[in-house]
């Protein structure tokens, strides 16, 4: 029974061992390589559309970056959005100015200036401008010296280096509805001397359409004047001192203006109490002597340089502050030029020019037939003034260098009070 079971599994065996499949091959070596599709040769039509949609890929890219630009104007006009704002700020400084902290020195002698000789002392001929030794973001010189046109010395350093606070600022905003908002800024200004206290801006503003950035202000507003006005303040500004022009462009007056922030273009326009002069440079009433308002006025547009290039104009024409004649009249024109971000460069150029005409006393031409000779603008000051500034800084993580030139030629009379003749050139 045995063998007979040895003898069929002997005989079953290679038929079972031929019934066994074979084991598969290895696909992934048995597959093909794969054949590339050519693609398609797109025509005429699809290459010219592809062409257009990376153009606008560009620029919209370009358009993107000019957002911050655009944040940068809109940001005290965007408080609109915000509920309740209060925000502080301190700025502390130190200075030492060469000599005794002056920038001006009298023509004892009439050396400089003879045609001053028969209408005005010498003592009180001046060659300089006493705000290049401005020593903060205020613009305070270190010293006045005898100058008759800054009647405040708040320094007074003699030519002594100190650290000061320059200014303690409260910034108070309030939304009264989604469209009204009103502001104010106030600054304690500690001095050697007695304290004082600015109201540098109080104003309402209204928003009055939601689709686009146009504003409405009243009260004491800003200047409509250039560019530098809108980073004048200590937490704004990014140089340490104003430029020599400043006093001309950032001045706050009372009045109402209207602006409108575009993607292109940006205008604004002005209808003022007085001039855009700084209170410190000029120190006139708030209400003026006459009935006439000032009308103001810039207007900028954008190129296609680096991020971008805004160049712009700006006038402001109307009655000189200081007397009430409407007659007598002041005028200013100004270029400016706001380059952001070519290659990591930013730069900023301003030129303007004014006049403020004055008024003398009696009749210039019998005066002269008579043999006599008056100090001119004597009831209302003569102003004739030309500047320019160029600043370029180049952004550097959370370092931000920069380098300005500025440049003033000037000439600023009163009566037989005072003369300054000025001619500025500086740097740093």
């Amino acid at each position: 029974m045995k063998g007979w079971l040895a003898a069929v599994a002997i005989a079953c065996g290679p038929g079972i061992a031929h019934a066994m499949p074979d084991p598969p091959p290895d696909a992934e070596a048995a597959a093909p390589d794969p054949v590339p599709v050519p693609l398609p040769k797109l025509d005429d039509e699809t290459e010219e559309r592809l062409s257009v949609i990376e153009q606008e890929n560009s620029a919209l890219a370009k358009e993107l970056r000019s957002v911050k630009a655009k944040v940068e104007i809109l940001e005290p006009l965007l408080q609109l959005r915000r509920a309740v704002a209060i925000s502080a700020f301190i700025d502390v400084g130190a200075f030492a100015a060469a000599g005794n902290g002056a920038g001006i020195r009298s023509d004892f002698l009439h050396q400089n200036h003879p045609d001053y000789r028969d209408t005005v002392a010498g003592q009180w001929v001046f060659i300089g401008d006493p705000f290049t030794t401005m020593i903060n973001s205020l613009g305070d010189p270190a010293d006045t010296a005898d100058s008759r046109e800054i009647e405040n010395d708040a320094i007074n350093s003699s030519g002594r280096p100190t650290v000061i606070v320059n200014s303690i600022g409260l910034a108070i905003g309030k939304s009264v509805r989604d469209d009204i908002r009103i502001e104010a800024l106030a600054q304690l200004l500690p001095r050697p001397g007695p304290d004082s206290l600015e109201i540098s801006y109080a104003r309402v503003a209204y928003k009055p359409s939601e689709k686009y950035d146009f504003y409405l202000d009243a009260g004491k507003i800003d200047s409509v004047l250039g560019v530098e006005y809108r980073a004048q303040d200590a937490h704004r500004r990014l140089t340490v001192t104003p430029s020599l022009i400043c006093r001309y462009t950032c001045g706050r007056p009372i009045g109402i203006d209207a602006r409108y922030v575009g993607t292109r273009v940006n205008a604004s326009a002005a209808m003022l109490n007085g001039d855009n002069f700084e209170e410190r440079f000029s120190p006139d009433s708030e209400l003026r002597a006459n009935t006439v308002p000032t009308f103001a006025g810039h207007l900028e547009y954008k190129l296609p340089i680096g991020q971008a290039l805004w160049v712009g104009a700006s006038g402001a024409i109307g009655p000189q502050d200081g007397q009430s004649n409407p007659g007598v009249r002041q005028w200013h024109f100004g270029v400016d030029a706001n380059l952001i971000d070519l290659h990591g460069f930013d730069a900023t150029a301003e030129y303007v020019k004014g006049r403020q005409r004055g008024a003398t006393s009696g009749d210039p031409v019998a005066d002269q037939m008579a043999g006599l000779e008056r100090a001119g603008c004597d009831l209302a000051d003569c102003l004739v003034y030309q500047g320019a500034y160029l600043m370029v800084s180049r952004r550097l993580k959370n370092w931000i260098p920069y380098a300005r030139f500025d440049w003033r030629d000037a000439t600023h009379q009163r009566g037989a009070e005072f003369v300054y003749e000025a001619s500025s050139i500086r740097g740093r």
